[in-house]
């Protein structure tokens, strides 16, 4: 039986020297990369890198990390950063993200502070190193800004995915953001609002319901060719999209696509349940002056009238020619989804 010993000696030193060598390739590319960020003028700073796990997984740990990219004032900071991913499934990557973290945006300052908050990011064993999946998932977020705003999120869920229904280059977007807890600012508005014959606002202080499946199609697959094939949004399809929040609901189905000049053409139906707390919403939120408050909500009550149940308003999202509108309301352009393709 010695000899079996020999085998498991042999394998072990085998294994170690594919350990080792792939955690030498993983710390050099990491290292490259940031030294590659210089040359298309990127800050990208850490104090700290190592690679560890051993035998089972590589585990990359980068501290003191800093990146910023000064042409559009955008930038993160963060105090620690591990990726993990098992040596046998090196495809499949989790990130640990840390508790406190700092988003720099043009003009103001967001510090992000969280719980249990990870992303993963999945492909396939191929050449082409295609996704297959990403999440996004956290305990608790919470964002405050130095311009005087707050946003918080309870439990929460984003996922991309592989669409198996769909050509290749289609994927399956849900997420799950509720509950919510909008600026204690905005909400005191929301409270303080008073419209004629409108009920008065009696928002709780989180939004209940905040959740969607979207399919998107784009013009080629996420991959290691993404870089160059550029792949574009071609067509957007919820499926499921809901918003609720108090009394005030909102439903949402419907498909756009680009249309030959990259606009988005199509049309969403929307049913809003409760509409009469929308015009003090908009309001508060500054959409709507407080004098055409009223008015607005004269028109949306006449548009109600005319449904079977008056306290559900229907209403079309159109998007054609490059314009958009709801209902008879123009909103204006539509939105690029991507340049002209004729």
């Amino acid at each position: 039986m010695r000899w079996l010993g020999w085998l498991a000696g042999i394998g072990a030193l085998l294994w170690s020297g594919l350990w080792y060598g792939g955690s030498v390739l993983i710390h050099d590319g990491v290292e490259g990369w940031f030294q590659q960020q210089a040359a298309h003028g990127i800050t990208a700073e850490k104090t700290a890198l190592a690679v560890t796990g051993f035998p089972g997984r590589f585990d990359l740990g980068i501290t003191g990390l800093r990146l910023a990219d000064p042409a559009t004032g955008t930038g993160w900071l963060a105090p620690e950063l591990h990726v993990f991913a098992q040596s046998w499934k090196p495809w499949h990557l989790t990130a640990a993200l840390p508790p406190t973290q700092t988003v720099t945006l043009p003009g103001e300052t967001v510090t992000v502070t969280g719980q249990a908050l990870a992303a993963t990011l999945g492909s396939a064993p191929s050449p082409d190193v295609p996704l297959t999946e990403v999440t996004l998932t956290g305990d608790r977020l919470d964002l405050r800004s130095d311009a005087g705003w707050t946003l918080g999120l309870g439990e929460f869920a984003v996922t991309l995915r592989v669409d198996p229904d769909s050509p290749p280059g289609g994927y399956l977007l849900t997420f799950d953001l509720a509950p919510l807890t909008p600026d204690p600012a905005l909400l005191a508005r929301v409270r303080a609002v008073t419209l004629p014959d409108l009920p008065h606002p009696d928002f709780p202080d989180a939004v209940e319901a905040l959740a969607g499946t979207i399919h998107l199609q784009f013009s080629a697959p996420l991959d290691r060719h993404a870089a160059d094939r550029q792949p574009l949004l071609n067509t957007v399809e919820i499926a499921e999209a809901g918003f609720t929040w108090g009394q005030l609901s909102l439903a949402a189905t419907g498909t756009v696509q680009a249309d030959a000049q990259g606009f988005a053409a199509g049309r969403i139906e929307l049913a809003l349940t409760n509409w009469d707390r929308l015009p003090g919403l908009l309001v508060a939120a500054g959409v709507v002056q407080p004098g055409v408050g009223p008015t607005v909500g004269n028109m949306l009550r006449a548009l109600a009238g005319q449904t079977p149940d008056p306290a559900v308003l229907k209403l079309p999202l159109v998007l054609q020619d490059g314009r958009m509108s709801l209902g008879p309301f123009p909103l204006g352009p539509a939105p690029q989804m991507h340049p002209p393709t004729g």
